[in-house]
């Protein structure tokens, strides 16, 4: 376990966790590094590998050796997302295609990986890695929204679907989707979505799901906030635990977990979202390459103690508040029913010995030595240790289920002998003697 955690920290501080409108044509496959809080780049043209020592200067660290398959069949605008892996290479996939690409740190090589035939379905799709399995969800392309949940099957070198239990949200585009390491859930909801038709508005769902891996189906949590669904602009990030919506001069920060909401407003400030956004440490980096390699540094942390609460992210529906409540009353009836039926069908299901042993404190009123529990259990005979392993396990046998049954703790007591101090006397407790004898 604490492997797992050391893992998964170190996954979270070495790379981001998302790439936010990474910048559009370019021949470069850019990730951020957290740990260095700098940014790297493999030039594919150039085949080499770059890293960015101060904004927008770029300094050649090695020359790699690219796949000529990749070159060959290279999207002409690249917006890649980055993962790391197990082995510490780097896991590429590229937006609107199923191209995953890998980059090997030892051997300084880039390769494709996958077979996938098929491409510009995906665009603007949420990609992220669970249990170092790459998934996409979403997206649009071919004048359609998809909503398509896919995930790279190592063995077949193939996206395949995966089959929900039942329907979600409209659409997986440009809206709160994240995927929850913690809890093992994909949040999605707020997506943008039309139907291509002439002079026809977009369309925002205003509804918030959670996919469950565990049960592979989608469950509504309820409407969202409409203060964030109107905002002047939407423009959304996720951190791996908040969803970050930069409104011009309002930043929302929000808890999808405690289903909260906190607003900071700047007079100062103006929080408009970058072309390339990274999470790492805690921190957001923000780079505008386009405006003199202007950077800028939020800390997530520091953000919320200046925001104020503002209400919940979403509000769960009347009719489904409805079914948790009936939902409850039923649960809570059938434990009382299971309670009462079990008080009453329930026996102690003694043993030969323990029955023996129960008989013999019932009628003994000033309570049983060691000796004469060995006779009674007929372990007279044996050698000290043995006896006293076989007596304990008996009378712990008989506490057990006086507990279970009648919730009377220790019902067989052990005290000092007022004759002999080496010696105990063992009696039933009064509460004992009582149940015992209905």
């Amino acid at each position: 376990m604490k492997l797992r955690i050391r893992w998964a920290i170190f996954m979270g501080c070495l790379l981001c966790f998302n790439v936010f409108n990474t910048l559009a044509g370019t021949q470069t496959l850019t990730w951020f590094d957290a740990e260095l809080s700098l940014r790297k780049r493999i030039d594919l043209q150039e085949q080499t590998l770059e890293i960015e020592r101060t904004p927008g200067v770029w300094v050649v660290q090695l020359r790699i050796n690219v796949d000529s398959n990749i070159l060959q069949r290279l999207p002409p605008r690249i917006a890649p997302h980055a993962f790391l892996q197990p082995n510490g290479n780097i896991r590429f996939t590229l937006a609107g295609t199923g191209q995953v690409i890998d980059f090997d740190v030892r051997q300084n090589t880039l390769k494709r990986v996958d077979q996938t035939f098929y491409a510009g379905y995906n665009f603007g799709a949420s990609v992220f890695q669970r249990k170092n399995q790459l998934y996409s969800f979403g997206g649009s392309g071919f004048w359609d929204f998809s909503k398509a949940l896919t995930y790279y099957k190592e063995s077949g070198r193939e996206w395949e679907n995966i089959k929900s239990a039942n329907l979600g949200p409209q659409a997986i585009f440009n809206g709160f989707q994240g995927y929850s390491d913690s809890l093992d859930l994909f949040f999605a909801g707020g997506s943008e979505y039309h139907d291509f038709l002439n002079n026809q508005a977009t369309e925002v769902d205003g509804k918030l799901y959670a996919f469950q891996f565990n049960q592979m189906a989608w469950s509504l949590l309820g409407e969202i906030n409409p203060k964030l669904l109107h905002a002047k602009s939407r423009e959304i990030l996720w951190s791996g635990r908040y969803f970050i919506q930069f409104s011009d001069s309002m930043l929302y920060i929000i808890d999808p977990v405690q289903n909260a909401v906190f607003e900071l407003q700047s007079a100062v400030d103006n929080f408009q979202a970058a072309p390339q956004m990274y999470v790492g440490r805690g921190n957001i980096y923000a780079y505008w390459d386009a405006e003199g390699s202007k950077q800028k540094i939020y800390s997530i942390a520091e953000l919320l103690k200046l925001a104020k609460p503002i209400g919940s992210f979403y509000e769960a529906p009347s009719q489904l508040k409805s079914y948790l409540l009936l939902a409850l009353l039923a649960l809570t009836l059938g434990i009382g029913y299971y309670i009462i039926v079990r008080k009453r069908t329930l026996t102690l299901d003694l043993e030969g010995p323990e029955i023996a042993l129960l008989q013999a404190l019932m009628k003994s009123s000033e309570g049983l030595s060691t000796v004469e529990v060995n006779e009674i259990l007929g372990i007279s005979s044996k050698n000290i240790d043995n006896q006293r392993k076989l007596r304990l396990q008996v009378i712990s046998n008989i506490n057990h289920k006086f507990q279970f049954k009648y919730r009377i703790g220790n019902a067989i007591i052990r005290n000092p002998s007022a004759v002999d101090k080496r010696q105990s006397l063992y009696s039933l407790k009064p509460e004992a003697m009582k149940m015992y004898a209905k």
